[in-house]
């Protein structure tokens, strides 16, 4: 008879074993680069918000101008101060036309003057930003190549970081492969989902694979369609790349191009919004 104590050794063995199996699976890596991006993007947007809001107090007039935050950050870590600034180099850094205006902007600013440890401060926060957004161009380039290894198919009908975030919503490709295309049409929109099953609203026609540009470029009412059709798509795709291991997501996207084609044909008008039939009074019950 096996004892309580060798049972719990053998059941934490396994344990290990399965988790060791787990963290050695490619598109771990995957999920935690994608949100690895997400983390990078919302960082840079703060930093960039903080540069602009800081940098206005001593030149308000460029937050106006140059809309381009990485052109915004390159200046402010260029030329520092607002009288460092020359047409010349103005001109390769952000064009002819915006060089005059920020230069005319220069001479009539109404911003206060700075002392040079405050705009070193800002300029090193701008430096950080940008180094942030090259490291973004260095996790995209990565994914792309991790998910060109994992999951070829996916990535070739999605591109990389929807494949990717379609793996990291699903929990991994071998779960991502053995959903329906019903639930990976709907990925990323459980809210919606949510309130449709608890209080009736319209159901959510996709999810993240509105990011598609095939779903995103299409007629309002033409998207559902699309998105059900890649969804098809995807679920073999995604059963290929962790069952199969062959690529076939070639066929599959000309298939999925012709039935897009199909779809925008036949659906090229907006549907008849159906006539509500008036409501009927209720019978008042006759007294007995």
């Amino acid at each position: 008879m096996v004892s309580l104590e060798a049972l719990r050794k053998r059941v934490l063995e396994q344990t290990k074993k399965k988790l060791a199996e787990a963290y050695t699976e490619k598109d771990r890596y995957v999920i935690q680069a994608i949100e690895a991006l997400d983390d990078v993007d919302a960082t840079f947007n703060l930093l960039v918000a903080r540069v602009r809001e800081w940098y206005s107090l001593h030149f308000p007039e460029l937050n106006t101008i140059l809309k381009d935050h990485e052109k915004y950050l390159t200046l402010v870590v260029t030329f520092g101060k607002r009288e460092n600034y020359n047409l010349e180099a103005l001109k390769e850094l952000v064009g002819e036309r915006d060089a005059e205006v920020i230069m005319n902007a220069v001479k009539e600013s109404s911003g206060t003057d700075i002392g040079d440890e405050d705009i070193r401060v800002i300029q090193r926060l701008a430096e950080i930003a940008l180094d942030l957004r090259n490291y973004r161009k260095e996790l995209v380039d990565y994914i792309d190549r991790t998910m060109e290894e994992v999951a070829p198919n996916v990535k070739y009908l999605a591109g990389p970081l929807l494949g990717a975030r379609l793996i990291a919503k699903a929990g991994g490709l071998k779960k991502l492969s053995l959903m329906p295309a019903s639930t990976i049409q709907v990925l990323g929109a459980e809210k919606a989902l949510f309130r449709h099953l608890t209080k009736g609203s319209k159901p959510p026609k996709h999810g993240i694979l509105f990011q598609h540009p095939w779903v995103r470029t299409a007629k309002r009412w033409q998207r559902g369609k699309i998105a059900r059709s890649l969804a098809a798509k995807l679920a073999i795709a995604a059963r290929e790349d962790y069952f199969g291991g062959k690529f076939i997501a070639d066929r599959l996207k000309q298939e999925l191009e012709e039935r897009v084609k199909e779809i925008k044909e036949k659906y090229r008008e907006p549907p008849k919004k159906k006539e509500q039939k008036p409501r009927r009074g209720k019978k008042k019950r006759k007294k007995r």
